[in-house]
């Protein structure tokens, strides 16, 4: 049974724009981090090296 619901967050690169990937997160975790705090750097394949990353919430249907 889950403890907690997840959310989906799709990572855009803060260069281009690209969309290089999707993260499930909690809202907020046991030690009161919440998703704003997710720092992650990705490859984006058009700008040809790493890069940090911003998260948009993905809406799903219910």
């Amino acid at each position: 049974m889950p403890r907690g619901k997840r959310t989906v967050f799709a990572m855009y690169c803060t260069e281009s724009g690209n969309r290089v990937g999707t993260v499930r997160l909690h809202r907020q975790n046991s030690k009161g981090i919440g998703w704003k705090d997710f720092k992650v750097a990705k490859f984006c394949p058009e700008c040809r090296k790493r890069v940090p990353v911003k998260l948009k919430e993905e809406k799903h249907s219910s």
